[in-house]
């Protein structure tokens, strides 16, 4: 036999001609078509050269001659996956996986073959047994952080990202990948030095892509500008990513500059673009916003219904449990806590404990706008909506507490324990200084007020109340980032009872509780800000309060804040948000009886004004 061709095809793969090599390789298999070293040159040297279908074939007769080896199943669903053959792909990295369950790329590929269809939940998975598979891979561990993002585990997958020192060794794509994770954190100051200093070239279009979109979440308008209009002069010559997230910027920058047919051509161009159901939900909101904007409710509704179907696909396969009868997103809103389980109220309280300030409320009721009111108060310190009060929740069922009915049982040293657990999760994303108070802002922290009585006696809470209707609204026209969210929003009479359920949660452990609570209505707050201002500073005895009254400017030179009203919050205060929902009555009428009980407890009305 003559090895002259192989030796050939090998030399040119080593010189970097992989169409030479290719072509040596098939000389070389015409005598010998199962040749498994010259089958392994020929579809290295296709994938080398971009012929993925090639590549495929090759991998495939690979399979054939030698099926009990992992790794040509793998290459061979990486080169399926390649050329959108995603099923084939999936019945490749299974096999791969069947025959080596533990193969570090197998489990990476399949992982990234499951976020191409949407399978944000199995890529999961996936990635996290890729990291357990091989710890020492930080491109595991970023992919693995971008699924966990995708479920809503924001807290894992921050865990997950890896250090600092382990960024110089990532190429383009991961650093690209890491940059985005960690703007998705909240980290976008290390997100953008990132980003720049693996620029390398300065034109190179999926770099500008995502710091248009982080200078805009970070409200530099100017400088995330500048950068679409570059990548908008020449969008139709760079790759499909990068012209979504383009695309996705401009929309949203024509949308605070209020110019909303420029907002709806970039969107519906972007929904040209065939993008996945993320994507395109993403998009379906934003038109949303914008047919709600120019006063066009039907197509609102329309639009949001569309949107939310995608996300309950979505949410169906990140928690297949939704989908059984009777499922319900927040169980503990049908507990209640007896006067006999709340005796540990009228206990002495330990001297000395740090407290925060608490703000509470059903999301968009204006919790965001309180925060970075006390915010800008250099005495007080915020670190946007974290999830440590459910962590402390966890803890205490790990103990063997049920909650909220056994909260009063733990010791006060159990109680110590568990504040200073919270406390170290505090100090990770917040430094509170030496005279400052922390704001804890978590509006589903309404479900945590048995624990906050507990943990701290002594705590003030704001509760944010705005008319039950205008809040549904806002909610359902929100696109939301935890699975559990979306389900509860999915639709308005799911989303009407979830309010109705979580309120009563609310007033009944109030009246058995009675923690020291300042009721603040959004509409009075927009409506005489001045007169809210002072309340707010008599309840939290502040003395120089026009820090409060000057937030929005704070929330500018801020940057980032890790809500969706991020971008509301640093206009000043204006009413153009109340009583909204007065035009899609016909669609809450249906509604208004499971909302009734509530907006008369707190003294709202559901007839027309």
């Amino acid at each position: 036999m003559d090895d002259t061709p192989l030796a050939a095809a090998h030399a040119a793969y080593q010189a970097g001609d992989f169409d030479g090599a290719s072509s040596h390789a098939r000389a070389f298999l015409q005598s010998t078509p199962a040749h498994e070293a010259a089958l392994t040159l020929l579809a290295l040297s296709e994938h080398a050269a971009g012929r993925y279908v090639s590549a495929a074939d090759a991998f495939r007769q690979l399979t054939a001659i030698r099926p009990q080896v992992p790794d040509y199943w793998s290459n061979l669903g990486y080169m399926l996956r390649l050329t959108g053959r995603q099923q084939e792909a999936e019945a490749a990295f299974l096999e791969a996986l069947r025959i080596a369950p533990r193969a570090y790329g197998a489990l990476l590929n399949y992982g990234l073959l499951l976020m191409d269809m949407s399978r944000f939940g199995a890529a999961r998975h996936r990635f996290l047994d890729a990291v357990e598979a091989d710890p020492s891979q930080a491109e595991a561990r970023i992919y693995a952080a971008s699924a966990c993002f995708e479920c809503g585990d924001i807290v894992r997958a921050e865990r997950l990202l890896p250090p600092p020192g382990e960024w110089h060794a990532l190429d383009a794509e991961a650093r690209h990948d890491l940059g985005m994770a960690l703007m998705r954190v909240g980290r976008t100051t290390e997100a953008e030095r990132l980003l720049e200093s693996g620029q390398g070239d300065s034109d190179d279009p999926d770099v500008l892509a995502k710091l248009a979109l982080l200078y805009e979440r970070t409200n530099r308008l100017g400088l995330a500008q500048a950068l679409f209009d570059r990548l908008h002069a020449r969008l139709d010559g760079i790759g499909l990513e990068s012209q979504a997230d383009a695309l996705t910027v401009g929309s949203i920058l024509a949308m605070r500059r209020k110019d909303y047919d420029e907002a709806r051509t970039l969107t519906e161009q972007l929904l040209s673009l065939d993008p996945a159901p993320t994507a395109r939900a993403n998009a379906l909101y934003t038109l949303a916003a914008i047919a709600d904007k120019q006063s066009r409710p039907d197509e609102t509704m329309r639009l949001l219904a569309e949107a939310h179907a995608i996300h309950m696909a979505l949410a169906r396969e990140m928690m297949p449990e939704i989908s059984q009868p009777g499922w319900q997103p927040l169980p503990v809103v049908k507990e209640r806590m007896t006067p006999g389980q709340a005796l540990f109220v009228d206990r002495p309280h330990p001297a000395g404990i740090a407290t925060p300030v608490f703000i509470v409320g059903f999301p968009r009721s204006g919790t965001t706008m309180l925060e970075n009111m006390l915010d800008a108060h250099p005495g007080f310190v915020s670190m946007d909506e974290q999830p440590f009060l459910d962590r402390c929740v966890e803890l205490v069922k790990r103990a063997g507490f049920n909650y909220p009915h056994q909260i009063g049982e733990p010791s006060d040293r159990d109680m110590e324990a568990l504040r200073a657990d919270y406390w170290q999760s505090v100090s990770r994303v917040a430094k509170v200084g030496p005279g400052q108070t922390l704001v804890d802002k978590n509006p589903l922290n309404i479900l945590r007020l048995p624990l906050i009585r507990r943990m701290f006696p002594d705590a003030r809470i704001i509760l944010a109340l705005r008319h039950p209707c205008d809040v549904i609204l806002s909610c359902y026209m929100q696109d939301f980032r935890s699975p559990m969210f979306r389900v509860l929003c999915s639709n308005l009479e799911t989303l009407a009872q979830g309010y109705v359920d979580m309120m009563r949660f609310w007033i009944d452990h109030q009246a058995l509780l009675q923690a020291e609570v300042l009721d603040l209505r959004y509409e009075e707050t927009v409506g005489d800000f001045d007169r809210q201002v002072g309340r707010i500073a008599e309840f939290l005895g502040i003395a120089d309060r026009h820090h409060l009254a000057e937030f929005s400017e704070a929330a500018r030179r801020k940057g980032y804040i890790g809500t969706p009203s991020y971008s509301q919050v640093i206009e000043p205060v204006n009413t153009k948000a109340v009583a909204r929902w007065e035009r899609y009555r016909p669609w809450f009428e249906p509604v208004l009886p499971i909302l009734k009980p509530i907006a008369d407890h707190w003294g709202y009305s559901l007839s027309l004004e």
